[in-house]
């Protein structure tokens, strides 16, 4: 038979462990009450401080807001916004680097000859920024790198991939039109040269 000390010590110990369940179910609302916080100081800012649409206009929309760095950012401090590491999903297998014939320039980037039926790499880890069409690309994917080097991808059909997915290197964006895969690298709005990167 227990005496009460002893049962008093075992239901403190017993208290003071939290159920894995109920550190997800508080890191998650944590997690969501910091997001709402700083959306919320945010709006508070654009009718309160004067000066503030500009600042965000200025910062935001003049110049190149790195989304790929705020991500980073964002998890190193806050983690993942939704744990879905631990969920076991289907993902394609696929892991490979670039490789090409030849290449030659074309308008701000450069033109590889590659194998027809070509599955293209991604070329650095990052964030798909954009989806589109641009002149004389057609259609396009832009994948933005934690160093605000935004990667274009063109004469591509784009695999399963959206908008603000966060892409690994050697993932699989799509396969190649025809034998011919374009890319363009650009920072803050300048075109890099390509050789630096494949």
């Amino acid at each position: 038979m227990m005496n009460v000390d002893e049962y008093r010590k075992r239901r403190k110990e017993k208290n003071s462990v939290i159920p894995s369940e109920n550190k997800f179910l508080r890191n998650l609302v944590i997690k969501i009450l910091v997001s709402l916080i700083l959306f919320l100081c945010f709006l508070i800012g654009i009718k309160k401080v004067e000066g503030f649409d500009k600042i965000i206009y200025d910062n935001i929309y003049n110049k190149h807001l790195s989304f790929a760095s705020f991500n980073s950012w964002y998890n190193e401090h806050f983690g993942s916004i939704l744990p879905l590491d631990n969920i076991n999903k289907d993902v394609m297998v696929f892991s490979d680097s670039l490789t090409y014939k030849n290449k030659e320039k074309y308008l701000d980037g450069v033109k590889l000859e590659v194998e027809n039926n070509y599955l293209v790499p991604i070329l650095k880890d990052g964030i798909v920024v954009y989806i589109g069409e641009k002149d004389n690309y057609g259609k396009v994917i832009i994948v933005e790198d934690e160093d605000g080097l935004d990667t274009w991808y063109s004469n591509i059909n784009i695999g399963n991939i959206n908008i603000y997915d966060y892409v690994k290197k050697g993932d699989y964006l799509g396969e190649v039109i025809d034998n011919s895969l374009i890319l363009v690298f650009e920072k803050k709005g300048k075109i890099e040269d390509y050789n630096q990167y494949i």
